[in-house]
């Protein structure tokens, strides 16, 4: 259980600054700014002066590769861990405890085993398709589509990616892992090894549905499992030995699962695995549903979020400013700021809610970037 636990707290910390990394702005105003700064910036320094320059740069080199190079380990990790716990699963569950349990059986074998290779599928599919890259040919045709999100604030109508050198259209952004411009950009994903942006978000979301679901099925069927071991061997009723004392014990939940746990260690290891995952997977989700109900993105609310923190704080700052204010000068200059700000927050354009339905009638009616080339070519 240990074990279980720092592997959990591992993947928190990894994923945590993997969405710092690939989400935030180092130089985005409001606290998750700072926090990439921390975490990418001034900690590194603290390793320099621990580790001395010789060892930090081997230190750095990996910490370079992993998180700004377009690298397959994760993936080949997802393949590892998704496969290879599915296997463990069928050969410690369905072969070994659902023949002879009351409360499970082998048509749940063939109803988790399909899920299953929907959920392989649905990874091969969100990494195949692209999320729709900017080039020169193409920069009008996404100008035009996403002209109305121009707020001169959160998007400026006339920003150049200086490494592009295109024009960006709003809602795009340049991804610093895959280099290049990508359409209504959501963030960088390194299970699927490429953005999430406008031509694959519906592949994005069926990935992390059909996971969700796979997994969560996984723990019900688990709980089921034991639940039909723990009423077979009349645990509840049974007495246990103390292998020290060698004194019999009256079954207590804690004794019965210590038991279940030694007995079935691997299987039991595998279901925790499927709730951890479950929450984790089914709140991520949730998250792109209510996100999608928005008609938003997560780059998006971080923007947006990080704009309004700075205007809120510039607009206190300047408020209290003006109070302090000795003359008619200096009153003048602090409101003819204090107005701007304002201006600025007001132009931002606000969040539209357009309901999960719509939303995902809009995300899966939108055609991937092989389906719009079939498209193009018909048209012509």
């Amino acid at each position: 259980m240990e074990f279980l636990a720092i592997i959990t707290l591992l993947f928190l910390v990894l994923g945590a600054s993997l969405y710092l990394l690939v989400c935030v702005d180092p130089n985005s105003p409001g606290l998750l700014g700072k926090m990439n700064r921390l975490v990418f910036n001034t900690i590194p320094v603290i390793f320099k002066k621990i580790l001395g320059e010789r060892i930090f740069k081997i230190f750095q080199g990996a910490i370079d590769y992993f998180f700004y190079s377009n690298h397959p380990l994760v993936q080949i990790f997802y393949v590892i861990v998704a496969v290879g716990g599915y296997l463990v699963y069928v050969y410690f569950g369905f072969l070994e405890l659902f023949d002879d349990n009351l409360y499970v059986s082998h048509l749940d074998t063939a109803i988790g085993s399909t899920m299953a290779l929907f959920c392989f599928y649905s990874f091969f599919q969100a990494c195949r398709y692209k999320p729709g890259i900017i080039t020169k040919e193409n920069n009008k045709v996404y100008q035009n589509e996403f002209k109305e999100y121009y707020d001169n604030v959160v998007y400026l109508k006339d920003n150049q990616c200086k490494t592009c050198n295109i024009i960006k259209p709003a809602r795009s952004k340049h991804c610093r892992v895959c280099n290049v411009c990508v359409s209504r950009f959501d963030h960088h994903c390194v299970w699927i090894r490429q953005c999430v942006g406008q031509k694959n978000y519906k592949y994005f979301v069926k990935f992390i549905i059909t996971h969700a679901i796979l997994c969560d099925y996984g723990a019900y069927l688990g709980f089921r499992c034991i639940w039909g071991i723990i009423v077979q061997e009349r645990l509840l009723q049974a007495q246990f030995r103390d292998p020290v004392t060698k004194q019999r014990l009256q079954a207590t939940w804690g004794i019965i699962i210590k038991y279940l746990f030694y007995k079935n260690t691997m299987y039991i290891f595998i279901v925790i695995l499927c709730v951890v995952m479950g929450i984790a997977l089914t709140c991520f989700a949730l998250y792109h549903l209510y996100m999608i109900g928005q008609d938003t993105t997560t780059n998006e609310r971080m923007k947006r979020s990080d704009f309004l923190n700075f205007f809120d704080e510039e607009t206190e700052r300047l408020e209290k400013q003006l109070k302090k204010a000795e003359n008619e000068e200096e009153i003048k200059e602090v409101s003819s700021k204090l107005e701007q700000v304002k201006s600025c927050q007001k132009r931002i354009i606000p969040i539209k809610n357009i309901g999960i339905w719509n939303g995902l009638k809009r995300v899966f009616s939108e055609p991937d970037e092989l389906g719009q080339k079939f498209q193009n070519k018909k048209k012509q």
